[in-house]
């Protein structure tokens, strides 16, 4: 099969009409499709991640996002029965049919503002971060009108209640100074009241190292995400900075060639996509089959490549009212472009949102737990990540499948010597399933020095910006080189499955 994307040529079957609600179990029917793509008996690579999501203590489907003590014991049953009614067990609204575009933005449920039942159960801070937001898109509509600019719309902000009643916001965001600047005061009234704030890092540095840079280096000052940091702070933010999305081009890019996101990465040799397809033949058959072969992974990994031969020329933005919807064009088995998941999901792009969707319930885990101060998460990003992630926040186990699929991007920072493309191939070969692990489940936090005394301005005098180290394999007693099942086990797993189908 020769995968080649396609034009939007008709409107896509989604049911409802633009402006209404979606039905219910519209994402639930969409994950059915992709296990069905899985057949009966799943792959290694799948039980693999299921081993995985277990291990970590993360659900593998949608979840009960019940808000529970630190004894595991119900805290407000009318509560959870409010927030899920008003907003968690809605799928979304359908934005345009055309292209398929969606939203699950609380303020497209409710435009003239929150219900009177939801607003009076919430809890104060998540209150006061929604009802600012409406105030952002008011005063954005009354500066900027029916704008098609991108630095002056605003973006989707997507809530989700993760288990354990933990509240977090996905933040559409620009990586621009004029951005940043046209929207920054009500950013500073949001983050005043986060416990976590997420930032996207720098994909040509170290994953990890981005929060320092912006927050300390002259040079790594572009006036967006220095300044967002700087601005919390000063406004009062006393939580925990992270880096979630552990994309990595330092050394070696095995997605778009210099300068970045022009072309899909033409250094690449043959013997890399040889080296994944035999991968995923061994670990991922299914996969496997519907691709074909290297040479039309090759073409599946370009039409998915953030580039001008992938999705950044199929990419649709969709201008409502002052703000701007930017969903991913999935890659269909036809080679057509999908509003929606297809089990085709590989790439860099994809990578990453998957990765910072585990990464999320891990803090959220964290945090229901007593680990880290409970409250608001904000998690910014390009709002061309918002419709992906929030799919994978909502299936954590496809999620994990797609980041182990994805296991040389998450492996990249490994690499020892700057260019050297075929030290990956260690990874396709003998993956270390431990240091996979590990991998996964790092986290990175730091915290602004407790001193407002201090400046937030780079300088002699500057307040710190304080590691703090917390390491949840070891928090939760987890062995990596015991969870993840071996290949003779594996063996053993799949063929009683393979016995019980039929008897």
């Amino acid at each position: 099969m020769r995968f080649n994307f396609k034009n939007w040529e008709k409107p896509f079957k989604i049911p409802g009409k633009e402006d209404k609600s979606l039905p219910e179990d519209y994402w639930f029917k969409i994950a059915e499709k992709l296990y069905q793509e899985s057949g009966e008996i799943p792959d290694p690579l799948e039980i693999r991640a299921e081993a995985l999501i277990k291990a970590f203590g993360i659900p593998s489907g949608q979840y009960s996002a019940l808000e529970l003590g630190l004894k595991k014991e119900r805290i407000n049953k009318e509560k959870d029965r409010i927030i899920a009614e008003y907003l968690t067990n809605k799928a979304g609204i359908l934005i345009d049919k055309k292209t398929g575009a969606t939203s699950f933005d609380f303020r497209d449920f409710y435009p003239k503002g929150l219900p009177k039942e939801l607003k009076e159960i919430l809890d104060p801070d998540i209150r006061e971060i929604m009802e600012t937001e409406y105030k952002h898109m008011e005063n954005t509509r009354e500066r900027f009108g029916n704008t098609k600019e991108i630095l002056e719309a605003d973006f989707p902000v997507n809530y989700f209640r993760l288990p354990g009643g933990i509240d977090i916001f996905l933040r559409g965001y620009a990586h621009d100074k004029q951005w940043q600047e046209n929207h920054g005061e009500f950013l500073k009234k949001i983050n005043e009241k986060a416990k976590v704030i997420c930032i996207e890092g720098f994909a040509d540095g170290s994953f990890g190292t981005s929060l320092d840079l912006y927050w300390s280096h002259s040079e790594s000052q572009p006036g967006h995400y220095d300044a967002l940091m700087h601005e919390a702070v000063d406004t009062g933010f006393a939580g925990l900075f992270t880096e979630i999305d552990a994309r990595d081009v330092s050394k070696i890019s095995m997605e778009s060639s210099p300068p970045f996101y022009n072309y899909f990465c033409s250094e690449l040799p043959s013997d890399f996509f040889s080296q994944y397809f035999d991968f995923l033949h061994r670990e991922h058959p299914n996969l496997a089959k519907i691709i074909g072969s290297p040479k039309e992974l090759k073409q599946v990994l370009s039409a998915l490549s953030t580039t001008k031969e992938g999705i950044a020329a199929r990419k649709k933005e969709i201008y409502r009212q002052g703000k701007c919807y930017s969903d991913f064009p999935y890659l269909s088995k036809e080679g057509k472009v999908s509003p929606e998941p297809t089990f085709l999901e590989l790439g860099q792009h994809l990578f990453t949102d998957a990765l910072s969707a585990i990464k999320l319930h891990l803090i959220a885990e964290l945090m229901a737990d007593g680990y880290i101060e409970k409250g608001p998460i904000i998690d910014y990003e390009g709002a061309f990540h918002l419709s992906n992630k929030s799919f994978f926040l909502r299936y954590p186990q496809y999620a994990m499948e797609v980041v182990l699929r994805t296991v040389n991007e998450l492996m990249a920072g490994r690499v020892k010597e700057a260019g050297n493309i075929p030290e990956i191939y260690k990874v396709f070969e003998n993956p270390d399933w431990s240091e996979i692990t590990k991998e996964i489940a790092r986290l990175i936090f730091k915290e602004p020095e407790k001193d407002p005394s201090k400046p937030t301005a780079i300088g002699p005098d500057q307040r710190q910006l304080i590691d703090k180290p917390i390491d949840f394999l070891e928090i939760y007693h987890i062995n990596p080189q015991e969870i993840m099942p071996g290949t003779e086990k594996i063996k053993e797993i799949r063929e009683k499955l393979s016995q019980e189908k039929y008897q």
